[in-house]
């Protein structure tokens, strides 16, 4: 059974501009292998920007859920680090996909800093990014596992940042010592925090 034009446009465009980029990306491609008529496409995207908007959107939940999936399986900062790294090789190592990094990194680098009304997208996505953490690290001193003195958006944010910038040079110069690095990286920072 045939999904409807709008989730087959969402989808070729989350592949077109994951792939392609956004401007080089055209909507007339986007019709064509989404098998939609121009004017459905326009009835559910009035714009190429209000698709972006959908795309961002969709990427943003895409992550939200990766992550989210990896902190559940995470009752220790220890095991966080074996979930990341077995989550992230297995995305960089995959057949059957062709992994670029973090889309929404990727995405936001297309555009200027502050572009509207991608970047108030962005925004928002890296907020629940860090409440997922925030929540994580939490449970974690609840448990009495790091320092009740921790500050959990310092560490959700370092945790954040250390995933996305591994990952951004591991695109830039392909070096898988980046991912290498990310795992020693995070394990030296909640070694920081971590009750003796």
């Amino acid at each position: 059974m045939k999904t409807s034009p709008k989730v087959r446009i969402l989808g070729i465009a989350k592949n077109r501009f994951y792939r392609q980029g956004y401007y080089h990306t055209g909507i007339n491609q986007i019709i064509k292998e989404s098998e939609t008529a121009k004017a459905s496409f326009y009835d559910h995207f009035p714009s190429k920007q209000s698709l972006g908007v959908e795309v961002i959107r969709a990427y943003g939940v895409d992550v939200l859920v990766w992550f989210r999936e990896i902190l559940r399986k995470s009752p220790t900062p220890k095991a966080f680090i074996s979930e990341m790294k077995k989550a992230i090789l297995q995305q960089i190592h995959s057949d059957d996909s062709y992994y670029q990094g973090c889309p929404i990194a990727i995405f936001s680098c297309q555009f200027p800093v502050g572009e509207q009304p991608f970047s108030d997208e962005f925004r928002r996505i890296v907020s629940r990014w860090e409440s997922i953490f925030v929540v994580r690290i939490q449970k974690w001193k609840k448990e009495n596992l790091i320092l009740n003195s921790t500050d959990e958006i310092a560490l959700a944010r370092d945790l954040i940042n250390l995933y996305e910038g591994s990952l951004m040079n591991w695109r830039i110069s392909r070096n898988e010592e980046y991912i290498t690095r990310v795992f020693i990286q995070m394990q030296e920072r909640l070694e920081l925090q971590i009750k003796k």
